[in-house]
């Protein structure tokens, strides 16, 4: 039984080609929600709960469009986009970011670029785009790190990051940012949501839970 047999979908007349949009069928996917990722420690520390996030980065497959083959991608925690995470505001919040990667890259690297003459192709480090930050937590690209830490950049100081969220909510996104590559791994997959919480947001009764869809472009 093929997926067609029952009537579910109606195979397409045209031959697709996901070079050409004109082929490709519209509107048969629903627009995904990311999962919400689940902190990996909760522990309490002068009278706060605090939450620790372990994101890794890793090689996986994703389903572009229904009618499309399996992709090869780079997702944080294997999947594309990452898992948003989701916090209140004034929250203390720490992720450690581990790149579990492969040695060669997905896409072709130019080695005339700054910082790709002599480095590793593979290499990455977070940015959290629009959060108020410390600088040895902000995703400096020469802060880069390679699989299990075995190389990393002049700027690199540590790969847990922390996160105060003081400031109104939000919603950011996190994305690799590493020097002379931050195309290639965005492009490959290395981007999530973080999304921050505030009572005015709540006084506003926007739709919420299956009815939030964040969009990403």
């Amino acid at each position: 039984m093929n997926r067609y047999s029952k009537g579910l979908l109606q195979k397409p007349e045209l031959t697709i080609n996901p070079a050409d949009p004109v082929t490709i069928p519209k509107f048969v996917d629903p627009l995904p929600i990311p999962a919400i990722a689940e902190p990996a420690v909760c522990y309490t520390y002068s009278g706060e709960i605090k939450l620790l996030y372990r994101m890794v980065m890793r090689e996986a497959k994703h389903r572009f469009h229904r009618y499309f083959p399996l992709t090869t991608i780079w997702g944080y925690n294997g999947t594309y986009p990452g898992p948003t995470i989701e916090v209140p505001k004034d929250s203390y919040v720490k992720v450690k970011w581990e790149n579990r990667l492969p040695s060669r890259h997905l896409l072709p690297v130019d080695h005339t670029l700054h910082g790709t003459m002599d480095t590793p192709d593979v290499r990455t480090v977070v940015h959290l785009h629009g959060a108020n930050v410390e600088a040895d937590s902000d995703g400096h690209p020469e802060a880069w790190f390679t699989r299990d830490y075995r190389f990393v950049g002049p700027k690199f100081t540590t790969g847990v990051y922390e996160y105060t969220n003081h400031q109104p909510g939000a919603l950011l996104w996190y994305h690799d940012h590493a020097v002379g590559i931050t195309r290639l791994n965005v492009y490959a997959g290395l981007a999530g949501f973080y999304i921050i919480r505030d009572h005015l947001e709540k006084r506003l009764n926007l739709p919420s839970g299956p009815y939030e869809i964040p969009i990403m472009i």
